[in-house]
This record gives structure tokens, C-alpha cells and sequence, in this order.
């Protein structure tokens, strides 16, 4: 990380150009195996293709960084807005989780984050372009509908995580630090290390174990979900009535996938 922060100081990535030359343009694009970029807007693309031209010491059309004279190019980035992109035969789509999306839109445009309204326009926009390039892009071949069912399950999701969100924003006691963390974790591994009976584990090993741990970021992440989702479960059992209700286990399962 050190050296992309060294590296990047040395440029000024806000003060971009545009490449208007259309014939220049046309040169590129006009050839079937050149590739193209596609992405919503917000799904990571300005980072991309930041790192592809210094990687590659060129930029992406139309629009360069870095290397404002040059006159080789990794590909053509298009946000595909109509569903009018076809016949190329290479692409690259840029995929971003929707809920990601979807919540970047609203904090991008200072929209509230529980507006029904807004958030329904965004998941309809973002799915029409999701629903075609799952069909064409994907590891494995989708039917329109099976790319429909897929966005409409990540759609739950995003709806779920929202309010999710907006809860953790306006209670205290749902929010957690670094620090809670490390303590969540230490708790964690105490539990792991006694499995196997080992109850003597001194303060300092611990910590030593405990950032180890932390320095994966997917242990991180991982730890992360486990303390939310622990907080938010005593939240909504402290919070909400809870009714019995006698069903049978095919019912439950029902219940729970639909």
C-alpha cells in the first residue's frame, strides 16, 4: 500500500482529460477484438481504471489520467445506459454487490437511505444493466429469467441491509469500534483455545494472537459480521414482541425462503 500512495503522489488523478478526437476513438473501437469496459456508475470503475493506467502506462478511452498524450488505449469504458452494447467480443463487466451499489447511489446524490422511492429507482436501473450482463457475461450461461431471479434475490438482500444500515446509524448500542472488536475477538479465541483445554493462556500471547488475526482482512470481516449480527440480534429481541407460533418444519422453511 505504501508504494501506490508513493507512486500516486507523483500524479494529480482529479485533473483528467477528455479524448475528443472521434476519429482517434473510432480507430480503437471500431475494431471487434478491442475491449470494451462496462459498469454502472458507482460500481469501482474511475478506481480500475486509475491502477490499469499505471499498470499499463496508457489510459482507457475516452476519458485519461496520467498519460494525457497517449495514443494507445486499454479499452473503451461505457456505462451501457441503453442496452444498445453488443457484438463485442471482449468485454469486461465490472460487477459490484447491488446493496453496495444501490447505497453508494444514495450517499453519492444525498438521498436518504430509507427513501422507498429512491431506492426502488436505483435497483431498477442498476437491474435492467445486471439482467443482461448476467445472461452474456457470466462463468456460467444464464436464461434472462434465471439473471432476473438472481437480481430479484439480491434485491432482498439490499432492502434488508439498508434498513439494517439505517438502524446502526441511529442506535448507540449497535455500533462498535476497533477496540470492541479486539475485545469481541479475545473473546473468540479464549473460546477456541478452551476447546481444545487450554483455559492458561497469558494476556500478552492473547494480544499477540488477537492482531495476528486481525491482520487478515477477511478474519476481520468475517469477526465484523459475527459482532453486528450478535448486536443486532439482542437489539430485535430487546426491541420486538416476540409471538409463539406451533408450525411444521416444512412450513419453517417456507417462512424463511420467501
Amino acid at each position: 500500500m505504501s508504494y501506490f500512495r508513493k507512486y500516486f503522489s507523483r500524479f494529480n488523478s482529479d485533473a483528467s482529460f477528455k479524448i475528443t478526437d472521434k476519429k482517434l476513438v473510432s480507430s480503437f473501437t471500431d475494431d471487434p477484438e478491442f475491449p470494451f469496459l462496462v459498469s454502472f456508475p458507482r460500481t469501482g470503475s474511475h478506481w480500475l481504471r486509475l491502477l490499469m493506467e499505471l499498470y499499463f502506462e496508457k489510459p482507457a478511452l475516452v476519458r485519461a489520467f496520467y498519460y494525457k498524450d497517449a495514443m494507445d488505449f486499454t479499452c473503451y469504458h461505457h456505462h451501457d445506459e441503453n442496452l444498445e452494447l453488443s457484438g463485442r467480443k471482449n468485454v469486461i463487466y465490472l460487477y459490484r454487490n447491488p446493496v453496495d451499489t444501490v447505497y453508494s447511489q444514495l450517499c453519492y446524490y444525498n438521498q436518504k437511505i430509507d427513501d422507498e422511492a429512491r431506492i426502488q429507482e436505483w435497483s431498477n436501473l442498476y437491474g435492467r444493466l445486471l439482467k443482461k450482463w448476467l445472461v452474456v457475461s457470466g462463468e456460467k450461461p444464464m436464461t434472462p429469467e434465471q439473471a432476473g431471479e438472481e437480481f430479484d434475490k439480491s434485491e432482498k438482500g439490499l432492502r434488508y441491509q439498508l434498513i439494517e444500515s439505517k438502524l446502526m446509524q441511529n442506535n448507540e448500542a449497535l455500533q462498535y469500534k476497533f477496540e470492541d472488536l479486539k475485545e469481541y475477538t479475545k473473546g473468540f479465541v479464549k473460546t477456541q483455545m478452551a476447546q481444545f483445554g487450554d483455559n492458561q493462556i497469558g494476556e500478552k500471547e492473547l494480544d499477540d494472537i488477537v492482531m495476528r488475526v486481525l491482520s487478515n482482512q477477511e478474519e476481520v470481516k468475517r469477526l465484523s459480521d459475527q459482532l453486528k449480527n450478535e448486536k443486532l440480534l439482542n437489539f430485535f429481541k430487546e426491541s420486538i414482541k416476540l409471538k409463539n407460533k406451533e408450525v411444521t418444519y416444512e412450513d419453517f422453511i417456507k417462512e424463511v425462503y420467501k
